[in-house]
């Protein structure tokens, strides 16, 4: 399936005109889209060549994140008190930056053969994931934390056949046939934690050309409850200290969307490529598993799971560009086929 996305950024001039009883008054400054410091990113995943996937609709067959990035060391109003006033966050200022975000995201998996109506005993289940997340993130110049928070819905209610078979109706490509077959409706409540290290960074008078990151997080909630550890490398000249690019697919958390400081220096433009490898150790997966209170299609997962990446990032201030093509290991004994999709994510940071 391929997505169709558009975002439409429109900046909105106030100016200041004549009249005939006063003299003329001096214009309005420009209305900024977003205050210093702010980032807001859209996500997409997909198996569609059209975004350089193998152009095929199986395991993971779609997904949509939109992220908004609040200015460094702002603390908005929807974080919780106990938060926003603890004394692990009043220690952590002293020694990072601190990014709040909220993010919308949408995830669609299926079977490898679609066209079929019946129940595919040996392929996973049909499934939709629909979540509002909020994070918190933590960077200081050798390393970044993130704990992030979602809450949604699995099963019918997240509208994964809707999104779908609607738009491949819309650009006139065969159904999905079994989503009557699909999880049942469930609440999503996740908790996720990721760390990364910099490891090795090399620079030169143009900025750093290559460096090394660790991963390891971990995630607990009725989605996923399991740990995850990998190495990230990049190559390439004046690479941002973003602590590498996000996954925008992950339920254990990788939402490293980085936000531009409030500084009056203009962000030099960058181009970098990598390449990173990561093994997961899963315990429960309901996408694997089935509903966690209920009765429902499920397959016999691995607990030990392997996944590779390769990609690029661009940025040209106030955008910037990653794509990449990822492969997972088989993830449950019925299928021994390895499974791959594609991911392009664009950010605009103001400065």
């Amino acid at each position: 399936m391929a997505n169709l996305i558009s975002v439409v950024i429109f900046f909105g001039m106030l100016a200041g005109g004549p009249t005939v009883s006063r003299a003329e008054e001096p214009p309005k400054p420009k209305k900024p889209l977003f205050n210093d410091g702010q980032a807001i990113s859209v996500s997409v995943e997909n198996d569609s060549s059209r975004i350089g996937g193998p152009g095929v609709d199986q395991a993971f067959s779609n997904g949509l994140k939109i992220s908004y990035v609040h200015a460094r060391d702002q603390i908005p109003k929807w974080a919780p008190r106990p938060v926003a006033d603890s004394s692990f966050l009043k220690e952590e200022l002293k020694i990072s930056k601190v990014n709040f975000g909220v993010s919308l995201n949408h995830q669609i998996y299926t079977p490898n053969n679609t066209n079929a109506p019946q129940l595919l005993s040996r392929d996973r289940p049909y499934a939709g994931w629909l979540n509002l997340a909020f994070s918190i993130q933590l960077k200081n110049k050798h390393r970044a934390q993130t704990l992030d928070a979602s809450f949604g819905m699995i099963g019918p209610s997240a509208l994964g056949e809707q999104v779908q078979n609607g738009f491949h109706r819309f650009v006139g490509t065969t159904t999905a046939q079994g989503w009557s077959h699909q999880l049942g409706d469930e609440p999503a409540v996740q908790l996720s934690y990721q760390q990364r290290i910099q490891f090795v960074q090399l620079r030169n008078s143009s900025g750093t050309y290559f460096d090394l990151i660790p991963v390891v997080g971990a995630g607990f909630g009725n989605v996923l409850i399991g740990i995850h550890s990998g190495l990230i490398a990049r190559i390439g000249w004046n690479i941002p200290d973003d602590f590498g690019p996000a996954r925008p697919s992950a339920s254990e958390t990788d939402s490293f969307v980085e936000a531009s400081p409030t500084s009056s220096k203009p962000i030099k433009p960058s181009f970098y490529m990598f390449a990173g490898a990561r093994g997961n150790g899963v315990a429960r997966n309901i996408f694997l598993d089935g509903n966690t209170f209920r009765p429902s299609h499920r397959v016999t997962k691995y607990p030990v799971t392997a996944e590779t990446e390769i990609g690029f990032g661009l940025q040209v201030s106030p955008i910037n560009v990653v794509w990449r093509y990822i492969v997972r290991s088989p993830e449950f004994e019925e299928n021994s086929g390895f499974n791959s999709f594609a991911s392009v994510g664009i950010t605009y940071s103001s400065d």
